[in-house]
């Protein structure tokens, strides 16, 4: 009997949990397909108005949005290139200050974006050289390198390097770590390369403190739209995102599985 009731709890906060993540999803999906400008729910009627007012309007969403992808690839693949040899080497080998050296990679993800973006904003204010796109991109990298860092390391700490002392008996250095090492390591590269990735594409903080009218990113466009304009365009615009989102998840869990991703 106390097992009974044990489950019909645990099934009942199951429920309450997956309406609480799901219900706000619904409701702009929803909104997004209202005909009426009012944000009102359950909507009043069937339309796209508001999905083609985000290509055709005066809103300039799709710039916006092709700055922000444009960022957070850039800002994701340096960020992989640093990030995987900087876990290997903090990893693998024992050194003096290794600790300290850890907390420094890992040290943005405790900066308040709002602290550092305003440093970063009067270091690059007087640099001529440093456009917008520039200052932003520098702002992202920093931001989003613990989250690979964090990641790949997650997975490195239960690595058995005896397989690379192997490996290395009959192959150079460069073999050992393309054909050993990263095979084994991709799904925490993976994993923290979608992380980052996601968080550089939704940054408004740091983008806010060093846009400019010729390069905004999504955030700061919805952003600057929502002060004047208040309609459905902004749901139709997350619902787009969430199911792009939802088919990049779909894509990688063919293509490497996410259950891997979280071994």
């Amino acid at each position: 009997m106390r097992e009974d009731r044990v489950n019909w709890f645990s099934k009942l906060i199951t429920i309450l949990t997956y309406t609480f993540i799901l219900a706000p999803m619904i409701i702009i999906v929803a909104v997004s397909f209202n005909p009426s400008a009012a944000i009102t729910f359950p909507p009043e009627g069937f339309s796209l108005k508001w999905y083609q007012n985000i290509f055709t309007g005066h809103t300039d969403f799709v710039t916006g949005f092709a700055n922000s992808i444009k960022i957070a690839v850039i800002a994701t693949i340096f960020d992989i290139f640093i990030g995987v040899f900087a876990s290997l080497s903090v990893t693998k080998y024992n050194f003096k200050g290794k600790s300290l050296l850890v907390s420094f990679f890992t040290s943005p993800m405790f900066i308040p974006s709002i602290s550092f973006a305003f440093v970063l904003m009067r270091t690059t204010a007087s640099i001529k050289m440093f456009t917008p796109f520039t200052k932003i991109l520098i702002g992202h990298i920093v931001i989003i390198l613990p989250y690979i860092i964090r990641n790949t390391m997650s997975v490195l700490i239960n690595f058995n390097w005896t397989l690379e002392d192997a490996a290395s008996l009959g192959a150079n250095p460069r073999q050992v770590f393309f054909k050993i090492t990263l095979p084994l390591i991709k799904p925490g590269i993976i994993s923290g390369a979608m992380l980052a990735f996601l968080y550089s594409f939704d940054e408004a903080v740091i983008s806010s403190f060093l846009t400019s009218a010729k390069f905004t990113t999504m955030p700061i466009q919805i952003i600057n739209y929502m002060e004047f304009q208040f309609d459905p365009t902004v749901a139709a615009i997350a619902t787009i995102l969430m199911a792009s989102s939802l088919i990049i998840m779909l894509v990688i869990n063919k293509l490497v599985g996410l259950d891997s991703m979280v071994n």
